[in-house]
């Protein structure tokens, strides 16, 4: 009886790592089969281990198998995070079929911090609108000038939705809010405007900033 057990974990772990490795050679993208590998990976060495213990019956044994099951299931997560993680960070395109990027516009790359707020359902919502971030440069026209000054919704029709100043977040800031090199400003309106706000932003001050 106990083979019988222990060979039935052994064929189901195998089968986990089977489909962990048509995951590797099928998946388009790092994403996705580092998703695979983990998970199901987790679960055919898991299984396989739970087959050691059983078949040797003996408590050395099946505590070493068991302790190794809740390493695997404490660390896999945690090291494919990190990798997702790093790997967003230097730029690992996703599958060009992917239809949302929920994480494009919430990591600071400079901090890698993560922000809360979650744009991507302000642009699932507003159809035609997009959700952009402008750090404003050292030379910028706009620094040391207020909101109200630069009149953002009045020339290029887009909405600020908030100022990041270093670990604070300015919501919804109103009209005398001044600006400086470093801020970053959070803003929402169509592609095209946002492009004519980015091209404002990089002028230095020494150029004329347009009206329109």
């Amino acid at each position: 009886m106990r083979e019988l057990v222990s060979a039935i974990l052994i064929l189901i772990g195998t089968v986990f790592m089977s489909l962990s490795g048509l995951g590797i050679l099928r998946m388009p993208d790092l994403y996705t089969r580092m998703s695979a590998t983990t998970k199901v990976a987790t679960l055919g060495v898991g299984s396989v281990l739970l087959a050691v213990a059983v078949y040797f019956g003996e408590l050395g044994v099946a505590t070493r198998a068991l302790a190794t099951v809740a390493f695997v299931l404490l660390t896999a997560p945690v090291a494919a995070h990190m990798i997702g993680r790093a790997s967003y960070f230097v730029g690992v395109p996703l599958w060009e079929q992917t239809a949302i990027d929920e994480l494009r516009g919430h990591y600071d790359l400079r901090t890698h911090e993560l922000e809360s707020v979650c744009f991507p359902e302000l642009e699932l919502r507003l159809p035609g609108m997009q959700v952009g971030r402008f750090r404003i440069p050292e030379q910028s026209a706009v620094a040391g000038k207020t909101l109200a000054e630069i009149e953002l919704r009045q020339r290029y029709s887009v909405t600020l939705l908030a100022v990041c100043r270093g670990s604070h977040l300015l919501s919804n800031p109103d009209g005398d809010v001044r600006l400086f090199p470093g801020d970053e400003l959070i803003l929402i309106g169509p592609p095209e405007r946002l492009e004519e706000v980015s091209e404002a932003f990089r002028r230095s001050g020494d150029e004329q900033t347009p009206a329109g």
